[in-house]
């Protein structure tokens, strides 16, 4: 079950009288080719470029970030729904008529990159976001296949996405890997000794001398 903020609860209570409009926003974090430098370029379903704000994937934190418009010609296949760790795997189509979504396939090294996927509600009324947009996928790039059209035609980019949850349970937490970041927790003794036992010699099956 996902939880949802008192703003977007209320835009679906009151959906059958103010209405409101679903869009979906896709976040790509890549490396230059050149460089190596991390980079980061957002696409979402909408009709102009806008600085929208979501949640962010990894903590949770609110961030604002600029988003291109693509309208239609950003597509996302459906994503499974599952109660398990499942691997998800969906595919995110975007058309390279846009000069940054050229960019991104063509100049930017997209394997092994980063994708969120968000999902908002925009009020009808004013054009404005109801509430931050929520995480609804979020992944690793696992290829980036170039469809070059025919004359006259518009090229798109079939990007291939897996999900992240196993990468998600397994990272390490800095935080917590020290006897010094758990003694800030209620002054939690855990890892005191680390450093001394490390140095024991346990005689197993044999006797000590």
């Amino acid at each position: 079950m996902r939880d949802i903020d008192s703003a977007t609860l209320t835009a679906l209570e009151r959906a059958p009288i103010d209405g409101f409009a679903p869009r979906t926003l896709a976040w790509f974090t890549a490396k230059e080719r050149t460089t190596g430098n991390s980079v980061g370029r957002g696409f979402w379903s909408g009709d102009e470029d806008l600085n929208l704000t979501v949640f962010g994937g990894i903590d949770g934190s609110l961030v604002s970030r600029p988003y291109l418009a693509a309208g239609n010609l950003l597509k996302i296949s459906d994503i499974p729904q599952t109660s398990d760790f499942t691997v998800q795997t969906i595919t995110i189509d975007i058309s390279q008529i846009a000069t940054a979504a050229r960019q991104l396939v063509r100049e930017y090294d997209l394997r092994l990159g980063k994708i969120e996927i968000h999902e908002l509600l925009i009020d009808p009324k004013t054009g404005e976001q109801i509430a931050p947009g929520m995480i609804i996928f979020m992944g690793e790039i696992d290829g980036a296949p170039i469809k070059t059209p025919r004359a006259g035609g518009t090229g798109s980019a079939s990007i291939k996405a897996v999900s992240d949850v196993m990468s998600m349970l397994t990272r390490s937490n800095p935080v917590k890997s020290s006897y010094e970041g758990q003694k800030v927790r209620q002054d939690d003794q855990w890892g005191k000794d680390t450093a001394v036992i490390a140095t024991w010699k346990i005689a197993w099956g044999q006797k000590s001398t």
